[in-house]
């Protein structure tokens, strides 16, 4: 698996070697490949997901694994596109242990490389045809890498329209999930299929698969957010004070009373939150099981996303997919 990350990486270096001036440093400074002043970091902090569930597809069937580094590369730009974006959304000053793009150099510079870096992923995306792929399956990678940045948009959308207000459900959330978080993972392992072998009959159960995949991760940093890593205020993560509607937000409105419901809107109704607000709502949160029920949820995902490979699994052998991309996940 590191080889595969470290090929990832190697191609993002290469895609910044040739442009010199300070809008791609910004993208390169978010991908962490170099610092705000534009020199190369040599440890990148980093998870490469996306692109790593596209290359073990391949792998998995058999592909080659050279032709769909560009493709690799092009996800992990469009999930930094969706990431700058998304900082600037929400006002949040960090991303992976360094100021965001957008608190270093402004949000209007911040826009532009955002919108930079989505238009930088798909000419990364037609390299593939450099490295073996027809014009035809270069056409239908881009198509696919569209629809999915669309999706994220509509996935964001929801998730800020949703912020100021109390009323989400548990169906609601689980739709923008699919749009902000699935529709990339679907995207990376459908890629994987549709450039490793064109004529898989497995596309769309991998997609299914990534869709799975993305709710579950999505609603596990849900609950790290929420209770982190104990049971301490100091484990809050500022999301719940910039007021996000989280799963176990959602579920506590949807199955609470009306005594929590006036509780949870005396807080979310608020202008500014303020970490003791935050305890409050992990307090409201633990009477209504919240984190077991999201926790319940994860499985389900996971055991969904397995589901769908099943005969992907059995065809070739690479019955731990899931589970290794999970399991990189937690390293990082």
């Amino acid at each position: 698996m590191n080889d595969l990350v470290g090929r990832i990486e190697k191609e993002l270096r290469e895609v910044f070697q040739s442009r010199s001036i300070p809008l791609y440093r910004m993208m390169s400074y978010h991908l962490g490949l170099e610092d705000a002043q534009g020199k190369i970091t040599t440890t990148v902090n980093r998870i490469w997901s996306h692109g790593l569930a596209c290359l073990m597809v391949c792998r998995g069937l058999g592909g080659n694994i050279d032709t769909l580094i560009p493709a690799a590369a092009s996800l992990e730009l469009t999930n930094g596109f969706n990431q700058i974006h998304e900082d600037i959304e929400n006002g949040t000053p960090n991303r992976d242990g360094q100021d965001a793009v957008w608190w270093v150099w402004g949000p209007a510079q911040a826009i532009n490389a955002g919108d930079g870096m989505h238009a930088l992923a798909r000419l990364v995306m037609l390299k593939i045809q450099e490295r073996g792929s027809s014009p035809d399956i270069a056409y239908k990678s881009i198509q696919l890498l569209d629809e999915c940045s669309l999706n994220m948009c509509v996935g964001r959308f929801l998730d800020l329209e949703a912020q100021e207000r109390i009323d989400l459900d548990v169906n609601s959330y689980l739709e923008m999930a699919y749009g902000k978080t699935g529709s990339l993972y679907a995207c990376a392992m459908k890629l994987g299929a549709l450039i490793g072998m064109p004529d898989s009959p497995h596309i769309e159960s991998l997609g299914l698969c990534g869709t799975n995949l993305g709710v579950a991760i999505q609603v596990s940093n849900d609950i790290k957010a929420i209770w982190g890593n104990d049971e301490s205020a100091s484990g809050i993560n500022p999301e719940v004070l910039n007021k996000k509607k989280l799963l176990p937000v959602a579920y506590a409105v949807e199955v609470g009373d009306l005594k929590i419901k006036r509780r949870l809107g005396d807080i979310y109704f608020k202008r500014v939150l303020e970490q003791d607000d935050a305890a409050i709502v992990r307090e409201i949160l633990d009477e209504t099981g919240a984190k077991t029920f999201c926790e319940n949820i994860v499985q389900q995902r996971i055991e969904n996303a397995n589901k769908a490979i099943e005969v992907f699994e059995r065809e070739y052998g690479e019955s731990t997919l899931v589970t290794d991309l999970l399991r990189y996940q937690d390293t990082k």
